[in-house]
């Protein structure tokens, strides 16, 4: 049980990028990253969105069956599923790379799709995965909701599948937004886009709350008290599985998205995000799980993730002193049987993710550092990463 309760006066600092309070008097950048790029890419207000609408395009039917990670958000899969595409899960390597003779061993004549996910951002093989879905006359989706900016020998990752989705709001502080790639015509959302003003007015409070320590201390004191308000609405509403909710498919960005979205865009911000995670991994490496422990040249990472015996302990010694974590998928989509797939088991309930975006600052890496060593030193939580 957790003895300190102590709240050090401090800065507060997020998993998900902040949004900078000058981003209104910026120019728009002339730059534009893949998929951004492409005449054939469309945005939704998530990428969940984004599958509904691709599996139909691609063509895809009710009843086809498509091989998906067992290690996963589950959001993906509810989509996939309300696609009406059946799944079939496969267990990740040690590398999180699928095994090819377990994938072979669930090929059968309803397989369509391979489902590869690159995880926090580090890009898999996909140039091999596309080989091997070619050779089998299947397809491939590659998700880079954590991966956008990344690249796999110098191509961009998502550009491999025939399918490649993104999400925006997880490398910028967006309200929304959601991009897909195909290699069929795609027809744009045709919901009506929301305003996306409190989202984004809620990511420049986190952006001044890791910047002053007076509003960061504040910021630590309400976090808790509005996620119990989330978790009682949601079960009063009877909304168990919410992180999973697909929503409308057919919703556009938010209008603060698309009006943002130029404005951020910046082509140092995978180097950024790379320097950061090279930072933390120098201070912490020991504590890092081995498929993270090495940081590829065309990772743009999302998250910097630890292992730890007891992560729910030690998460809460980290928000005392203000960095906010959380547990890496620890929720797998209800239709997973996770007694059949112990490694995906053993990195949900081990492995927490803490900020490595571009927005931090070299205060804010120490304050990480200084906080992972702190609860580390007056827990009882065991690493269990050695490098």
């Amino acid at each position: 049980m957790l003895k300190m309760r102590k709240i050090h006066p401090t800065r507060s600092l997020l998993i998900w990028p902040s949004l900078p309070i000058d981003i209104y008097f910026r120019s728009n950048s002339d730059w534009k990253p893949f998929p951004l790029d492409q005449d054939n890419c469309r945005l939704y207000s998530l990428a969940r969105h984004a599958i509904c609408n691709s599996c139909h395009a691609l063509g895809l039917k009710s009843g086809d069956i498509i091989l998906v990670p067992a290690y996963h958000h589950g959001s993906e899969v509810e989509a996939l599923i309300e696609a009406g595409l059946q799944i079939r899960y496969y267990e990740v390597k040690e590398n999180l790379e699928p095994d090819p003779e377990e994938l072979q061993s669930l090929m059968s004549s309803g397989v369509r799709a391979l489902y590869i996910i690159h995880y926090l951002g580090f890009p898999q093989d996909a140039a091999y995965w596309r080989q091997w879905c070619d050779d089998r006359e299947i397809m491939l989706v590659e998700d880079a909701a954590q991966a956008f900016l990344a690249t796999h020998n110098g191509k961009p990752v998502g550009s491999f599948g025939h399918m490649g989705l993104f999400c925006l709001y997880k490398t910028y502080g967006l309200p929304d937004g959601g991009a897909v790639i195909a290699n069929v015509p795609l027809a744009p959302p045709s919901g009506q886009p929301k305003s996306g003003v409190w989202r984004a007015f809620k990511r420049h409070i986190n952006w001044i709350a890791s910047r002053r320590s007076e509003l960061g201390i504040i910021h630590i004191m309400l976090k808790p008290i509005q996620t119990k308000l989330n978790r009682s609405w949601n079960r009063l509403n009877k909304r168990t599985h919410i992180e999973f909710e697909v929503g409308d498919a057919s919703s556009p960005p938010s209008s603060m998205t698309r009006y943002l979205l130029p404005k951020i865009l910046d082509e140092q911000t995978a180097h950024r995000r790379r320097e950061n995670y090279r930072f933390l991994l120098r201070h912490l490496g020991d504590m890092v799980p081995p498929p993270f422990a090495f940081l590829p040249e065309g990772a743009s990472p999302f998250a910097f993730p630890l292992e730890v015996v007891e992560p729910r302990e030690f998460l809460a010694r980290l928000r005392l002193r203000g960095v906010n974590g959380l547990l890496f998928w620890i929720n797998p989509h209800p239709s997973l049987p996770v007694a059949d797939f112990p490694r995906s088991k053993s990195l949900r309930e081990g492995v927490l993710a803490l900020p490595v975006h571009q927005e931090l600052t070299l205060e804010n890496l120490l304050q990480i550092v200084d906080a992972v060593k702190e609860a580390r030193a007056s827990s009882t939580v065991q690493v269990v990463s050695a490098g």
